[in-house]
């Protein structure tokens, strides 16, 4: 007995979703290879995109301690960054 041509398209679907989240679970694991949550470092001559940080505890007063009128009227503006090609 054939299948209907709707009952051989929602099987094909089906199939190829199956495939697909199992492909994306596969990836996933894989760049979780340590557990913690984390992708794993970049390969030999790759460039990271991974930002760290740390808490820095500081007493707010002391930007405005160093910060006088006679400082502020010398500061000059930080150079601003700018993309090649632009």
């Amino acid at each position: 007995m054939a299948l209907p041509q709707s009952r051989k398209l929602a099987l094909a679907t089906a199939t190829a979703l199956a495939l697909l989240t199992a492909g994306l679970a596969w990836q996933a694991s894989a760049a979780d290879a340590d557990g913690s949550g984390r992708p794993g470092p970049a390969g030999k001559g790759a460039a990271s995109d991974t930002v760290s940080s740390e808490r820095v505890e500081r007493d707010p007063g002391a930007a405005g301690d160093h910060w006088t009128p006679e400082r502020m009227r010398s500061a000059r503006p930080a150079p601003m960054p700018v993309l090649p090609g632009t």
